[in-house]
C-alpha cells in the first residue's frame, strides 16, 4: 500500500510541476466505466483522498470509496487531477463482434471484419488525469464544462486522450443480405451485426488552459508547431512512429516540446 501511495504522490507531483468489404453504417457512444484498485485525487480544494476508484467516462464523473467504506462522487468540477492504478478489466464493457462460436478463420465471410480492440490491462501502470475546461467539440460554442482528459505526455503542452466506447452497426455486404433468409446472411449469422470497440481520441492541451483537438492527429499537429513541423516529420519517420498510436504519439509531442524549448 505504501509502494502504491507513493506511485501516485510522484505522479501528481509531476502533472503540477509543469505549467498548464464491409462498411460501418452508424456509430453511437456507449456509457461505461472503468475501475481501479487504488487512487490519489487533489481536490480543487487543495484536499487529497484515496481509495478504490470508479471513473464513468461519459459523466466526467468519479466515485471514491473511503476508508470507512462510504462511496464519494465527485464531479470534475471538483478535482483538479488524479492518478489511478490497478485497472480492474470489466468484461461487460464489450460484445465480441459475432458469436465466438463462429470463430475467426480463413473463409468465414466474417474473417476481413474489423474486431474490437483487445488489449491486456497493464495493472501495474499509474494513470494521471487532469481536468480541462472543454467545449465538448462544439467548434462554435463558447460554453465550456469541466472534464477529465488523461495525460499521455509531457508539457508544456500535453498530449491528452479520451477513451470512449462506441458502438457499431456493419453492413456485410449484399453477399450476405436479406435474400439469404429474412435479413440472415450465409452460414446463418446476421447481414447487421453490431460490436463494441474502444476508440482513442486525441487532444492537445495548451499552457493557456484550452483544449485542441487533434482530429487528424499529424495534420493537426503539424499545423500547430507550424516552425518545427519540418524537424517533427523527420523525427517521426526517422524512428518509425505512428502518430496514430498513443505511446508514440506522445514521443513525438514531447519531442516538439523540446524544439519549442530549444528555440526560446
Amino acid at each position: 500500500m505504501k509502494t502504491l501511495r507513493s506511485s501516485f504522490s510522484v505522479a501528481l507531483a509531476a502533472i503540477l510541476s509543469f505549467g498548464g468489404s464491409t462498411a460501418a453504417v452508424a456509430q453511437q457512444n456507449v456509457a461505461f466505466s472503468q475501475q481501479f484498485a487504488g487512487s490519489t485525487v487533489l481536490l480543487t480544494s487543495g484536499d487529497t483522498i484515496q481509495g478504490p476508484l470508479v471513473l464513468h467516462r461519459n459523466e466526467d464523473v468519479i466515485r471514491l470509496t473511503m476508508p470507512d467504506n462510504t462511496v464519494s462522487t465527485l464531479s470534475a468540477v471538483a478535482v483538479q487531477s488524479f492518478a489511478v492504478k490497478g485497472q480492474k478489466e470489466d468484461r461487460r464493457n464489450y460484445e465480441d463482434f459475432f458469436d465466438t462460436r463462429a470463430g475467426y478463420y480463413y473463409g468465414n465471410p466474417y474473417y476481413s471484419v474489423p474486431r474490437p480492440r483487445r488489449e491486456r490491462v497493464d495493472t501495474s501502470q499509474v494513470r494521471v488525469f487532469r481536468t480541462y475546461r472543454w467545449n465538448h467539440d462544439k467548434d462554435y460554442s463558447d460554453f465550456k464544462s469541466p472534464a477529465f482528459f488523461e495525460q499521455l505526455s509531457g508539457g508544456p503542452s500535453v498530449l491528452l486522450r479520451r477513451e470512449v466506447l462506441v458502438e457499431r452497426t456493419i453492413n456485410n455486404g449484399p453477399m450476405y443480405g436479406p435474400g439469404y433468409g429474412y435479413g440472415y446472411g450465409g452460414y446463418g449469422v446476421p447481414s447487421m451485426s453490431r460490436y463494441r470497440t474502444m476508440k482513442d481520441v486525441f487532444y492537445l492541451g495548451l499552457p493557456n488552459g484550452n483544449v485542441l483537438p487533434l482530429r487528424n492527429p499529424k495534420k493537426d499537429l503539424l499545423a500547430i508547431f507550424r516552425q518545427q513541423a519540418k524537424q517533427i516529420e523527420q523525427y517521426a519517420k526517422g524512428n518509425k512512429l505512428d502518430f496514430m498510436d498513443p505511446r508514440e504519439l506522445a514521443s513525438i509531442v514531447n519531442y516538439a516540446n523540446s524544439l519549442q524549448k530549444e528555440a526560446k
